[in-house]
């Protein structure tokens, strides 16, 4: 009967340790898809309606604890695109995160892909930023 609850408890513990191994996991591989998004766009898109993925990993990740170190993160990425960077200052703005650390300066002048709706566009990132900063991103 011993020798039966010990391996039912290191079942129990092996399987925990397991899950909580792949949240992690997730977590890493949500940062990293967000890292790589090619366009910023925010609600539905195209004609059938869909969100997009930068929106869908962004809403993930503002679910974790440490969304704002996860924000901040990508915004200080050298190898994040600016559109990776919009989807952190959404985040950032969304958590009320106004620490200051995240420096966007880099990226004012760049060109940024903004789809809305069924049209794909480029703006210039440093607009597409004050308009988070003054209205949020929804």
């Amino acid at each position: 009967m011993k020798m039966i609850l010990r391996v039912v408890a290191l079942l129990v513990v092996s399987f925990c340790s397991l899950s909580g191994y792949a949240a992690e996991q997730s977590r890493e591989e949500t940062e990293n898809v967000l890292s790589k998004v090619s366009d910023f766009s925010l609600g539905m898109n195209g004609f059938v309606g869909i969100g997009s993925v930068g929106e869908t990993e962004l809403i993930r990740i503002l679910t974790y604890q440490d969304a704002g170190d996860i924000f901040l993160r990508i915004a200080k990425n050298p190898q994040a695109t600016p559109e990776a960077k919009l989807y952190a200052a959404c985040g950032l703005k969304k958590l009320n995160n106004n620490n200051g650390e995240a420096d966007f300066a880099q990226e004012w002048d760049k060109q940024v892909s903004v789809l809305k709706g069924d049209i794909l566009r480029t703006e210039k990132f440093k607009e597409v930023y004050f308009n988070i900063l003054k209205h949020g991103c929804w």
